[in-house]
Protein backbone atom coordinates (compact mmCIF):
# COMPACT_ATOMS: atom_id res chain seq x y z
CA UNK A 1 0.00 0.00 0.00
CA UNK A 2 2.80 2.57 1.22
CA UNK A 3 4.97 1.36 -1.97
CA UNK A 4 2.17 2.38 -4.35
CA UNK A 5 1.38 5.51 -2.54
CA UNK A 6 5.08 6.59 -3.34
CA UNK A 7 4.55 5.25 -7.01
CA UNK A 8 1.63 7.99 -7.62
CA UNK A 9 3.69 10.58 -5.98
CA UNK A 10 6.32 10.00 -7.43
CA UNK A 11 3.95 9.65 -11.19
CA UNK A 12 2.49 13.42 -9.86
CA UNK A 13 6.01 15.00 -9.78
CA UNK A 14 7.03 13.74 -12.85
CA UNK A 15 3.71 14.77 -14.75
CA UNK A 16 4.35 18.64 -13.22
CA UNK A 17 7.95 18.49 -14.14
CA UNK A 18 7.40 17.53 -17.31
CA UNK A 19 4.64 20.15 -18.01
CA UNK A 20 6.86 22.88 -16.10
CA UNK A 21 9.72 22.26 -18.58
CA UNK A 22 7.86 22.23 -21.06
CA UNK A 23 6.40 25.68 -20.40
CA UNK A 24 9.83 27.46 -19.55
CA UNK A 25 10.77 26.25 -22.59
CA UNK A 26 8.31 28.12 -24.74
CA UNK A 27 8.75 31.00 -22.20
CA UNK A 28 11.23 34.41 -22.59
CA UNK A 29 14.29 34.39 -21.97
CA UNK A 30 14.72 30.80 -21.80
CA UNK A 31 15.79 29.79 -18.52
CA UNK A 32 19.00 27.86 -18.81
CA UNK A 33 19.63 27.39 -15.50
CA UNK A 34 16.49 24.28 -15.47
CA UNK A 35 17.51 20.97 -17.27
CA UNK A 36 14.28 21.31 -19.67
CA UNK A 37 15.13 18.87 -22.06
CA UNK A 38 16.07 16.61 -19.29
CA UNK A 39 13.02 13.89 -20.60
CA UNK A 40 14.19 14.10 -23.93
CA UNK A 41 17.51 13.34 -23.07
CA UNK A 42 16.66 10.54 -21.08
CA UNK A 43 14.45 9.06 -23.64
CA UNK A 44 16.71 6.28 -24.40
CA UNK A 45 14.53 5.73 -27.84
CA UNK A 46 15.70 8.74 -29.54
CA UNK A 47 18.98 8.74 -28.22
CA UNK A 48 19.95 5.27 -30.14
CA UNK A 49 17.60 6.74 -33.23
CA UNK A 50 19.90 10.19 -32.99
CA UNK A 51 23.11 8.09 -33.17
CA UNK A 52 21.36 5.85 -36.09
CA UNK A 53 21.42 8.56 -38.05
CA UNK A 54 24.06 10.60 -37.12
CA UNK A 55 27.01 7.83 -36.53
CA UNK A 56 28.36 9.77 -33.55
CA UNK A 57 27.82 9.70 -29.72
CA UNK A 58 27.48 13.52 -28.48
CA UNK A 59 27.24 14.65 -24.65
CA UNK A 60 23.75 15.44 -24.72
CA UNK A 61 22.89 11.83 -25.64
CA UNK A 62 25.20 10.53 -22.73
CA UNK A 63 21.93 10.87 -20.62
CA UNK A 64 19.75 8.62 -22.57
CA UNK A 65 22.90 5.90 -22.98
CA UNK A 66 23.11 5.90 -19.16
CA UNK A 67 19.31 5.79 -18.68
CA UNK A 68 19.75 2.68 -20.28
CA UNK A 69 22.31 1.18 -18.91
CA UNK A 70 21.25 1.70 -15.71
CA UNK A 71 17.93 -0.14 -16.48
CA UNK A 72 19.57 -2.67 -17.64
CA UNK A 73 20.50 -3.71 -14.34
CA UNK A 74 17.78 -2.65 -12.58
CA UNK A 75 15.19 -3.44 -14.31
CA UNK A 76 12.26 -1.54 -16.12
CA UNK A 77 11.33 1.23 -13.63
CA UNK A 78 10.42 3.83 -15.77
CA UNK A 79 7.30 2.86 -17.47
CA UNK A 80 5.57 2.23 -13.68
CA UNK A 81 7.15 5.18 -11.80
CA UNK A 82 8.66 7.75 -14.32
CA UNK A 83 6.86 7.93 -17.21
CA UNK A 84 4.42 11.26 -17.38
CA UNK A 85 2.08 9.68 -20.23
CA UNK A 86 1.65 6.43 -17.77
CA UNK A 87 1.18 8.51 -14.83
CA UNK A 88 -2.03 10.32 -16.57
CA UNK A 89 -3.51 6.97 -17.75
CA UNK A 90 -2.87 5.90 -14.17
CA UNK A 91 -4.47 9.02 -12.67
CA UNK A 92 -7.34 8.93 -15.33
CA UNK A 93 -8.08 5.19 -14.59
CA UNK A 94 -7.87 6.08 -10.76
CA UNK A 95 -10.81 9.34 -11.34
CA UNK A 96 -12.76 6.78 -13.47
CA UNK A 97 -12.45 4.23 -10.84
CA UNK A 98 -11.60 1.93 -13.75
CA UNK A 99 -11.33 -1.18 -11.38
CA UNK A 100 -15.28 -1.18 -10.60
CA UNK A 101 -15.99 -1.50 -14.12
CA UNK A 102 -17.51 -4.98 -15.01
CA UNK A 103 -16.58 -4.48 -18.43
CA UNK A 104 -13.52 -6.84 -19.39
CA UNK A 105 -11.80 -6.51 -22.74
CA UNK A 106 -8.90 -9.08 -23.27
CA UNK A 107 -6.20 -8.13 -26.07
CA UNK A 108 -5.23 -10.21 -28.46
CA UNK A 109 -1.81 -12.08 -28.66
CA UNK A 110 -0.96 -10.43 -31.87
CA UNK A 111 -2.25 -7.18 -30.87
CA UNK A 112 0.47 -7.17 -27.97
CA UNK A 113 3.78 -7.23 -29.82
CA UNK A 114 2.39 -4.04 -31.67
CA UNK A 115 5.40 -2.57 -29.44
CA UNK A 116 8.03 -4.21 -31.16
CA UNK A 117 6.70 -3.94 -34.49
CA UNK A 118 6.66 0.20 -33.68
CA UNK A 119 10.27 -0.60 -32.11
CA UNK A 120 11.72 -1.97 -35.20
CA UNK A 121 9.80 0.65 -37.53
CA UNK A 122 11.57 3.55 -35.63
CA UNK A 123 14.84 2.04 -35.70
CA UNK A 124 14.36 1.45 -39.37
CA UNK A 125 13.54 4.60 -40.06
CA UNK A 126 16.51 5.95 -38.14
CA UNK A 127 18.58 3.46 -40.53
CA UNK A 128 16.86 5.30 -43.92
CA UNK A 129 17.23 8.82 -42.56
CA UNK A 130 21.00 8.20 -41.85
CA UNK A 131 21.88 6.61 -44.51
CA UNK A 132 19.40 7.78 -47.67
CA UNK A 133 18.65 10.93 -46.08
CA UNK A 134 15.03 10.24 -45.91
CA UNK A 135 12.58 12.10 -43.25
CA UNK A 136 12.77 10.51 -39.70
CA UNK A 137 9.09 9.66 -38.84
CA UNK A 138 9.87 7.28 -36.09
CA UNK A 139 9.26 10.35 -33.38
CA UNK A 140 5.77 10.11 -33.66
CA UNK A 141 5.10 7.14 -32.14
CA UNK A 142 7.27 8.45 -28.79
CA UNK A 143 5.55 9.22 -25.73
CA UNK A 144 7.62 12.66 -24.89
CA UNK A 145 7.23 14.15 -28.29
CA UNK A 146 3.26 12.98 -28.83
CA UNK A 147 2.32 14.63 -25.12
CA UNK A 148 4.54 17.68 -26.30
CA UNK A 149 3.12 18.44 -29.56
CA UNK A 150 -0.64 18.17 -27.86
CA UNK A 151 0.51 20.28 -25.41
CA UNK A 152 0.78 23.32 -28.69
CA UNK A 153 -3.01 21.87 -29.30
CA UNK A 154 -2.31 21.37 -33.12
CA UNK A 155 -5.22 18.80 -34.16
CA UNK A 156 -3.09 16.18 -35.00
CA UNK A 157 -1.50 15.52 -31.92
CA UNK A 158 -4.56 16.92 -29.86
CA UNK A 159 -5.83 13.77 -31.21
CA UNK A 160 -3.59 10.97 -31.14
CA UNK A 161 -3.03 11.89 -27.50
CA UNK A 162 -6.85 11.64 -27.27
CA UNK A 163 -7.14 8.03 -28.80
CA UNK A 164 -4.04 7.17 -26.36
CA UNK A 165 -6.09 8.28 -23.63
CA UNK A 166 -9.80 7.16 -24.03
CA UNK A 167 -8.35 3.72 -25.01
CA UNK A 168 -5.86 3.41 -22.51
CA UNK A 169 -9.51 3.84 -19.86
CA UNK A 170 -11.45 1.39 -21.58
CA UNK A 171 -8.13 -1.06 -21.74
CA UNK A 172 -6.16 -0.09 -18.87
CA UNK A 173 -2.39 0.61 -20.31
CA UNK A 174 -3.59 -0.22 -23.96
CA UNK A 175 -0.67 2.22 -25.42
CA UNK A 176 1.69 1.42 -22.63
CA UNK A 177 1.47 -2.52 -23.08
CA UNK A 178 0.83 -3.22 -26.37
CA UNK A 179 1.87 0.01 -28.74
CA UNK A 180 4.63 1.89 -26.94
CA UNK A 181 8.08 1.91 -28.58
CA UNK A 182 10.05 3.24 -25.92
CA UNK A 183 8.26 1.18 -23.26
CA UNK A 184 9.18 -2.15 -25.40
CA UNK A 185 12.70 -1.09 -25.34
CA UNK A 186 12.67 -0.09 -21.69
CA UNK A 187 11.46 -4.01 -20.58
CA UNK A 188 13.61 -5.37 -23.20
CA UNK A 189 16.68 -3.73 -21.91
CA UNK A 190 15.51 -4.29 -18.50
CA UNK A 191 16.51 -8.00 -18.21
CA UNK A 192 17.05 -8.14 -14.91
CA UNK A 193 14.04 -10.34 -13.57
CA UNK A 194 14.23 -12.12 -16.70
CA UNK A 195 18.21 -12.87 -15.73
CA UNK A 196 17.41 -13.75 -12.15
CA UNK A 197 15.00 -16.12 -13.08
CA UNK A 198 17.23 -18.18 -15.35
CA UNK A 199 19.82 -17.89 -12.67
CA UNK A 200 17.93 -19.53 -10.20
CA UNK A 201 16.68 -22.18 -12.94
CA UNK A 202 20.20 -22.96 -13.21
CA UNK A 203 21.00 -23.53 -9.92
CA UNK A 204 18.62 -25.29 -8.72
CA UNK A 205 19.17 -27.85 -11.55
CA UNK A 206 23.08 -28.06 -10.15
CA UNK A 207 21.21 -28.95 -6.87
CA UNK A 208 18.93 -31.53 -8.26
Amino acid sequence: MKKNIVRRLVQFLSIFLFFFFLKKTGAFPVSEKLPLSIYYQLDGLLTISVIIMTGTIGLLMLPGILFLLFIGIIGNFFCWWVCPLGGIIDYLNLVTLRKQWKITLLIPKWLRNGGLIILMIVILSAIFSGFLSLPFIGFVFDPFVIMGQAATRLKLWVGFFGIIIVTAIMVPRLWCNCFCPLGRLYTLTGTKIRLKKLTGKLTKKRHE
